[in-house]
């Protein structure tokens, strides 16, 4: 009899959740999977999917290493979901678990594509707001902006994708990284350097 109680409890959770659909915050929505709605999981997924590929395809600028490593994120994420903390920001610690999956392919990385094959590979970034880079985000300017962020060092480019992708602040980058705010600031600086440079001829 309790079990049938909770179930019927869990299917008006996942139905009201389901009715407000993406009007509902994410706070409401991991209460709902924690709560025994777990298809309430499938909305945050949607709402943030888009971003995280934005930013971890900076990081790898590989197509097919972006998808197992935000698919992975996700699975870690829906299989810690009991362990969150209600109050905290969902996005941010998604995008932390994200960021340490695609270093550690990155170091497990024997050889390093080189920049011909990088820029053969090209890739379309899906749409949004990416800030002062915008102008760089179409056809062979694209390619060429994604391959020179990959073949920064992981270091630069984390930071920058961080700043730029992300839209973090140096405070936020420095306590993801933990790093001092002026290593940020240093490492901001060589990676716009190392843009500059790569891609004079379009600036």
């Amino acid at each position: 009899m309790n079990r049938e109680l909770r179930i019927t409890s869990e299917e008006k959770q996942a139905s009201s959740v389901n009715r407000v659909n993406g009007s509902v915050s994410d706070e409401a929505l991991i209460l709902a999977v924690q709560g025994g709605a777990r298809n309430a999981f499938g909305q945050l997924v949607r709402r943030h999917q888009k971003r995280l590929f934005r930013f971890i395809y900076a990081m790898t600028r590989s197509f097919d290493q972006t998808e197992d490593i935000v698919q992975d994120a996700f699975v870690r994420a829906f299989n810690a979901m009991d362990s969150f903390k209600p109050g905290h920001a969902f996005y941010p610690w998604l995008s932390r678990i994200a960021r340490n999956l695609a270093l550690n392919q990155i170091s497990r990385e024997e050889k390093k594509e080189s920049l011909d094959n990088m820029v053969a590979a090209g890739f379309e970034p899906a749409s949004g707001e990416l800030g002062p880079f915008d102008r760089l985000l179409e056809g062979e300017a694209a390619r060429r902006f994604y391959a020179a962020v990959k073949a920064m060092p992981t270091k630069y480019r984390t930071v920058f994708a961080l700043r730029h992708f992300e839209g973090l602040d140096y405070a936020e980058i420095a306590a993801q990284l933990k790093i001092p705010p002026g290593t940020v600031d240093s490492r901001l600086y060589r990676a716009r350097q190392f843009l500059l440079e790569a891609l004079k001829d379009l600036l």
